[in-house]
């Protein structure tokens, strides 16, 4: 059985010139030991690939699906031995089952950046038709301007993701209040976070020290100021976070009670338990939260209070804001340049390539909302 474990703190990945811990990271196993190739892929899609809405374990799903399927067709059929054929068949057969084209032509495109990039880094050699030349490969390719692609995925264009509304929005606040009297502010400040644009990665770095006490927030709130929380993004690269005072209130709320209630409660289990510095704790076990219970808790939420999509899909929204704030006519009544846009944007939201924010202007510009969105809250220093 082909399965995949996630890495935890104790994983260091050894660079050039220095060693970093990485956790989260899916390694996969079959009966002989680590798969190497598959597992190193994914590593290089943690640590190099940048602004992805799909996470690394949806690709770690994704490829586990198809290794699967392999696994199905007995021995002599190993991953290094795929061709066209197998990507067909699997094609076939998923559509069978009766799963959407869509969701099966996401998984084909995963497989076959999978096998692009073991070419590319010669755990396979003249597999995948990359070269310009008339042989025949094992694995056809097309190139687009996007990039290379398999020529045989599912005709169906998928249909653009839900990205919630502003009644939407407050509909998950309702529902995560009304949920759970343990839990529910803190599910609630998680959805807040999410529209503050963070990463899910980001959110888990804050602490409570970063939390002020009540002096310091009606300070803020006197002066009408933001505070700003430094966070690690992908890449390693620094951004802030930026909370007004009434979310710091709520924060500091959640400290003094659920959160409080947490730790009363882990420390009258185990003597020996100590209080992690993570904000966001289990009210089970007092324990840091971690990016799949978040996942699983929001996207459950969420389905409860009838509103599409997952958790990442209130980051989207907020994304659109940050786009649609930023958007708008110069002093000369022009449209501004999508180009200054979205870097603009971009440095906001900590996104190190402008250009995966495009789908977000387009959205703002077909809804008219740099004209609607009242962007003091945004933009305000």
């Amino acid at each position: 059985m082909i399965v995949y474990k996630t890495t935890d703190d104790d994983c260091i990945l050894q660079g050039a010139f220095s060693k970093t811990s990485f956790k989260g990271i899916p390694v996969f196993f079959d009966n002989n030991g680590v798969i190497e190739s598959v597992s190193n892929y994914l590593i290089f899609k943690s640590i190099k690939d940048t602004d992805q809405v799909t996470s690394v374990t949806t690709y770690a799903d994704q490829l586990q699906t198809f290794l699967r399927f392999l696994e199905e067709k007995g021995s002599k059929i190993t991953w290094p031995n795929v061709t066209d054929s197998h990507l067909t068949e699997f094609r076939v057969t998923k559509i069978k089952e009766g799963n959407k084209e869509g969701y099966v032509g996401s998984i084909l495109r995963t497989i076959f950046d999978f096998y692009l990039w073991a070419e590319r880094n010669k755990y396979i050699r003249h597999h995948v038709a990359i070269y310009k030349d008339n042989k025949q490969y094992a694995i056809s390719a097309k190139k687009t301007k996007h990039g290379w692609t398999w020529p045989y995925l599912p005709s169906s264009i998928s249909k653009a993701r839900p990205t919630p509304t502003n009644d939407d929005i407050e509909k998950l606040h309702v529902k995560a209040i009304e949920e759970s009297e343990t839990v529910g502010l803190r599910d609630s400040l998680l959805f807040s976070i999410y529209e503050r644009s963070a990463r899910m990665m980001e959110a888990l770095q804050i602490k409570v020290s970063d939390v002020p006490d009540w002096d310091v927030i009606e300070e803020y709130q006197n002066e009408n100021k933001i505070f700003s929380v430094e966070v690690i993004g992908k890449r390693k690269i620094e951004r802030d976070l930026e909370f007004l005072p009434e979310t710091m209130e709520l924060l500091r709320e959640y400290i003094e009670n659920e959160r409080e209630d947490a730790v009363r409660a882990a420390k009258k289990r185990d003597k020996l338990y100590r209080e992690p510095d993570a904000l966001f704790l289990a009210a089970t076990t007092g324990k840091a939260l971690n990016q799949q219970y978040i996942s699983r808790r929001l996207s459950g939420l969420m389905k409860k209070a009838g509103v599409a999509g997952t958790g990442h899909r209130v980051r989207a929204k907020a994304l659109t804001d940050i786009v649609a704030a930023f958007d708008g006519f110069d002093e000369r009544g022009q449209p501004k340049s999508a180009q200054d846009v979205l870097i603009r944007a971009a440095e906001k939201a900590g996104h190190s390539n402008p250009q995966s924010l495009r789908s977000y202007l387009a959205l703002s510009r077909s809804e008219g909302l740099a004209a609607k969105l009242n962007s003091v809250e945004l933009l305000r220093d």
